[in-house]
């Protein structure tokens, strides 16, 4: 079985973005050949492959020494490879071109539209903004003229701001049933609290501005007005003592007499703590000072939240009364934005959830206005017409309806690069979201411009080395990755040789590493409850066959029709197995329970540990014969390799290593 090795991974397990470090020097660790691996090298490596530069500084000299070692078989085995001119190799070329396009556009993608988005999004965390908001609802896909009529009554509410106060603009025009209430007021939110078109006007407005023009969202054309925008809090952490009201009214009213003067106390001086402890009628929290954790906004009803916010650090709120009883909370701490790093996986896929899809469309939009896009026609008609409509390009046959003659017509151009109908088979086959869609010719129309959207976004990635230096150096290492794997098949995968007279001398060298644990084989009744358990047991005393018994009661999912029996199974698999290990052979416990009904057992044999005879280990065989194997091959390799490559190491330059702070965090 084929394999990539460790070092393979090394290399085409690396990361897109590329962390470099500055001022390690040229100070050099080893030489291949005449090569020399530098310092600067084996640190960027290290960090790419040990999980940063922070572990790379907690690394340990063996660490280092270990790891250097795998660098030097890498950087052996990828030399040999380019001495034999692996890289003219016509697949390696092809292979080599379809991953330059494939990671270009990843790189591209992630430098020019996710990487500054998440950013943009972490740092519109670090602000809050209060706003509010007149909706005038409308379909996204409502008719040309309801949407039009939804526009113009937006428009009309921005021509009246300057001459009415907003909120009551809100509750004349506003179709949120909520306004009525709040008065268009919807309170303080940060960044993913709403839809991306409402959101991103707002962090474009300062307090007392409001848009010129509509919003369009999901819910139809938004009017909105910041009113104050403060630094953000994060979430606020609280404590609580809580009083439960009673079914008469002069409980009530004694208990509010008790509620305010704790309020009072407390004002005074008391502890908090120690009131929650005494007062609380909180269960779950009145033993920890009345600590219920953190709150962020949106999560609890708008007058807390208000509540929350608007009170002091280390303050207490005045008793807030609720339908089932009175709260006084204390507001004892906030979490502040918490780093980019601890949030970024979370902000990467909220991104890529909500707004990934409208950015990349309209990224693809400025695309088209630089690069020269162009169709033929006539091409277009032709083909859009071309395919049984009632088929998907998910059938195998689904482009044998095009001429040969047609496939080689040029179907666009992008940037003077020609597209041919042949290209756009091609592209179809490997776009998994086209697969189902049906060949009707607006679908096939729909197909044409998203192979024209890739091909643009190709253009662009093809720029990148000129946009992105540090892109040849990872592009570069996608190659040595190609051309390591391909040398390995070569030199150690292909010349391995399994037969079994060589299986059969490894197993009689290493049967102990193949060996089988003590094993029990046993019929079983299980059943759910212990009455079920106790009938069939006094029929098995009372002389029926354990088999019979077990067909009619057993209910462990698959037994019934095995009547019962386990074949031979490693006792410490689980505790039915301990269990009929211990009974003697032929002999039939009592109802046990395990573990979540009841179990009796008839042990039908056992066998003890003992090493696998060849055909029983076959299996796992061929494949630490295979790994054992390789590492021979790999050994004799390498030391052919050393031989035509002499290798000088200099392990104690390996003590300057991450002394110097990388790039990224400087």
């Amino acid at each position: 079985m084929h394999r990539f090795s460790q070092l393979t991974w090394i290399i085409l397990g690396l990361g897109l973005m590329l962390a470099g470090c500055a001022g390690s020097g040229s100070a050099v660790v080893a030489t291949i050949g005449k090569d020399p691996l530098t310092l600067e090298d084996f640190e960027a490596s290290y960090a790419k492959n040990n999980g940063g530069w922070d572990k790379g500084v907690a690394s340990t000299q063996e660490d280092r020494e270990r790891f250097l070692d795998l660098l030097v078989k890498f950087h052996l085995k990828v030399k040999e490879a380019t001495e034999r001119g692996l890289l003219a190799d016509s697949a390696i070329k092809s292979e080599m071109e379809g991953y330059k396009i494939a990671v270009a556009t990843s790189y591209m993608l992630e430098r020019e539209i996710v990487e500054p988005r998440i950013r943009e999004l972490y740092e519109r965390k670090k602000e809050e903004i209060h706003a509010s908001h007149v909706l005038i609802r409308v379909d996204r896909d409502a008719s040309p003229a309801d949407t039009l009529a939804a526009y113009q009554k937006a428009m009309k509410v921005i021509d009246l701001i300057p001459k009415s106060l907003f909120d009551t603009l809100a509750v004349a025009y506003s179709d949120d049933q909520s306004a009525v209430l709040n008065k268009g007021d919807i309170g303080y939110f940060a960044s993913g609290r709403m839809v991306p078109e409402f959101e991103d006007a707002c962090y474009r407005l300062k307090p007392g501005e409001y848009t010129l023009v509509p919003v369009r969202s999901q819910y139809g054309y938004h009017v909105i007005k910041v009113l104050e925008r403060q630094k953000s809090k994060g979430s606020v952490r609280v404590s609580h003592i809580v009083w439960r009201f009673t079914n008469t009214a002069n409980d009530s009213l004694g208990l509010k007499d008790t509620v305010w003067m704790v309020y009072n106390r407390l004002k005074s001086g008391l502890d908090f703590a120690a009131a929650a402890n005494q007062y609380s009628q909180d269960p779950g929290s009145n033993m920890k000072g009345g600590d219920i954790g953190y709150y962020e906004r949106g999560k609890v009803m708008r007058e807390i939240e208000n509540l929350f916010y608007a009170t002091p650090l280390d303050s207490v709120t005045k008793p807030f009364r609720m339908p089932y009883g009175y709260h006084i909370f204390r507001i004892t701490g906030y979490s502040g934005v918490q780093p980019f790093e601890e949030i970024e996986k979370d902000l990467r896929q909220s991104y890529k959830d909500t707004r990934y899809n409208a950015d990349y469309e309209n990224f693809v939009r400025g695309l088209k206005k630089r690069y020269k896009l162009s169709f033929d026609d006539a091409i277009v008609a032709q083909l859009s017409h071309s395919f049984d409509s009632t088929t998907t390009p998910a059938s195998f046959s689904w482009s044998d309806t095009l001429a040969p003659e047609l496939q080689k017509k040029v179907l666009l151009v992008c940037q003077d690069r020609p597209y041919t109908v042949g290209d756009f088979v091609e592209h179809v086959n490997a776009a998994a979201e086209l697969k189902s869609m049906l060949l009707q010719s607006n679908n096939v129309q729909q197909m044409i411009n998203r192979m024209a959207d890739a091909k643009i976004v190709e253009e662009h990635a093809r720029q990148i080395p000129d946009r992105y230096p540090e892109f040849s150096k990872l592009l570069k290492e996608y190659q040595d990755g190609i051309l390591l794997y391909r040398i390995e098949q070569d030199e150690i995968w292909k010349k391995i040789v399994v037969n079994d007279s060589l299986l059969k001398i490894f197993h009689g060298e290493n049967k102990e590493k193949f060996r089988w644990p003590a094993r029990v084989s046993f019929a079983e009744v299980y059943v759910t409850t212990d009455s079920v358990a106790n009938l069939a047991y006094k029929e098995i005393k009372s002389g029926k066959n354990f088999s019979d018994v077990a067909e009619r009661y057993t209910m462990r999912p698959g037994y019934k029709e095995k009547k019962g029996v386990w074949e031979l199974t490693p006792i410490e698999t689980n505790e039915v197995t301990r269990r009929a290990f211990s009974v003697p052979i032929d002999s039939v416990s009592r109802p046990f329970q395990y573990p979540t009904g009841w179990s009796i057992i008839k042990t039908i044999a056992k066998d003890s540990a003992h090493a696998k005879t060849f055909t029983e280990a076959t299996p796992e065989l061929l494949s630490a014969y295979q790994e054992h194997a390789s590492k021979v091959r790999e050994d004799e390799w390498l030391t052919e390799l050393r031989n035509r490559y002499p290798v000088v190491l200099k392990k104690e330059v390996l003590s300057e290593a991450f002394k110097k702070t990388p790039v990224a965090k400087q």
